[in-house]
């Protein structure tokens, strides 16, 4: 057989039977945890993430150092995006989509109320819910809604809300009142009449009957209102 052959086959078994196999991908399970336990880190213990299956046809380098995980909360729901970030020695970032839940239990009506209702006790009942939906909010406690009015009408079943309450009128419409003014060391007291209701915290307006002057002020207690000087 002639040399030239022999020397070219030789030649192939080398350049090609010896190549060295592809290097392994980062493996995408690898991937979907660290945006999993991104989003657990951010909202605490009791939640639970699941990030979306990827691509098998996906083909990520191997990453030489540990995967880092960033991306802000979402504004509203609990659909995230986690960017999965290779910082080398092959350098790449994947965006993983990621659901969270968070159940808990909330307080929730058992029948329907009308606004300007004071909510009782045996209206109120404990059901868990994720809250990772509640955009609005929720409350925990029974003794943060007991007593209070609703803003809005509210339907059984429904999970109570922060905003869905206001405190019931410590000031009423008509009533005599004390208007207070501080400055530095100095305090000013004259007798007011109340215009409209409120709750501590609340700014209404009052008419001073000395100098029957309408003023706006800050509910302070049951028969007090603050105005500046």
């Amino acid at each position: 057989m002639p040399r030239v052959p022999l020397l070219c086959a030789a030649l192939a078994c080398c350049l090609y039977g010896a190549a060295v196999p592809a290097a392994e991908p980062e493996s995408l399970g690898q991937i979907r945890e660290a945006a999993q336990d991104y989003v657990s880190s951010h909202l605490g213990g009791d939640a639970q993430a699941s990030a979306s299956p990827l691509d098998a046809r996906l083909h990520m380098p191997a990453c030489g150092v540990p995967l880092e995980a960033s991306g802000p909360a979402p504004n509203a729901g609990n659909a995230w995006s986690v960017a999965v970030h290779c910082a080398g020695p092959a350098v790449w970032t994947l965006y993983v989509p990621v659901r969270a839940s968070q159940h808990r239990n909330v307080l929730v009506l058992t029948r329907s109320l009308a606004p300007g209702t004071p909510v009782p006790a045996d209206a109120l009942t404990m059901q868990e819910r994720d809250v990772s939906v509640l955009s609005y909010g929720y409350l925990s406690r029974p003794e943060d809604a007991v007593g209070k009015l609703l803003r809005h009408p509210v339907a059984a079943g429904a999970t109570l809300t922060p905003d869905a309450l206001t405190a019931p009128a410590s000031i009423r419409r008509g009533q005599q009142v004390t208007l207070l003014s501080q400055s530095g060391g100095f305090v000013v007291r004259a007798d007011g009449k109340a215009l409209s209701d409120g709750a501590s915290g609340d700014r209404i307006r009052a008419e001073n009957l000395d100098s029957h002057r309408i003023v706006e002020g800050l509910v302070r207690d049951t028969d007090t209102v603050e105005v500046g000087l």
